[in-house]
């Protein structure tokens, strides 16, 4: 179920992704642009910016996502970056000394992504959220769709061997 994010939660999580060279790609430039315009219509949210720095990457993902923010006029004491994670289930547990005691957050991601993640704060973490659908780059579309159909199988094989 698609759940819009309204102002309701604190905290509001950027989910990393790829960085070309020290730049967004377009997925994340999508993600930080519905981050910035959401940030300044409730400006009494606080954004956690998330994800590390792959082998492939200039820089780490949260600090890019922190500079583009900035350069959007989002106020850097609002931002709070983790720089170590390198999936979306890292990407909450990193966060965790964040939103720790939170009901819930929203989640910024692409589109496809969000059911996904949305899940993972629900099963691992127990936590609420609703969410900014940043759109899908249409040539990369395919690619994701079928990328996230694996990371289910994944996650949920993750899920089920480690509650036994």
């Amino acid at each position: 179920m698609r759940k819009n994010a309204t102002g309701t939660y604190r905290f509001v999580i950027i989910l990393g992704a790829k960085v070309n060279g020290t730049r967004p790609s377009r997925a994340l430039e999508h993600r930080i642009d519905v981050a910035a315009a959401y940030a300044k219509a409730h400006p009494h949210v606080e954004l956690i910016a998330t994800g590390g720095q792959g082998p492939d990457e200039g820089m780490a993902e949260a600090l890019v996502i922190e500079r583009e923010l900035i350069a959007k006029g989002v106020d850097p004491a609002r931002i709070c970056i983790e720089t170590t994670s390198t999936s979306t289930v890292e990407n909450f547990e990193h966060t965790r000394p964040f939103w720790e005691g939170e009901a819930g957050v929203t989640i910024v991601t692409n589109d496809f992504h969000v059911p996904r993640a949305r899940l993972i704060a629900r099963l691992y973490f127990q936590l609420e959220s609703d969410a900014l659908y940043a759109p899908t780059p249409p040539l990369a579309k395919g690619r994701y769709i079928i990328r996230e159909g694996l990371a289910y199988v994944k996650l949920l094989g993750r899920y089920v061997f480690n509650r036994t």
